[in-house]
């Protein structure tokens, strides 16, 4: 899993965000984590979705190498969310130009 795929680093901009990221993501887990739980044991605890939401990202299809494909997890609709997430950002690219 990743957080933010594909983060580009090529300005002082892009630094101060990604340790703004950082710094979001241990004030989650100082909150959220249970005492010597690590961060990603928290995420497994939680699960993904409410980690994402508690610091405030949108979930993205590219976080993902591919979903589970056990018995239990439901993959109807995976699809059609991730072809409206893609939608939605080439929409959003299209309105910035």
């Amino acid at each position: 899993t990743v957080i933010i795929p594909f983060m580009k680093m090529d300005t002082e901009e892009d630094y101060e965000r990604i340790k703004e990221l950082a710094s979001t993501v241990i004030d989650y887990w100082a909150e959220n984590g249970l005492e010597h739980e690590r961060c990603g044991e928290m995420i497994e605890r939680i699960g993904l979705v409410n980690f994402l939401e508690g610091i405030g990202i949108d979930p993205d299809p590219n976080m993902i190498k591919q979903p589970r494909n056990v018995s239990y997890v439901r993959m109807d609709g995976w699809d059609e969310a991730a072809e409206e997430w893609f939608n939605r950002k080439r929409e959003e690219k299209m309105a910035a130009a």
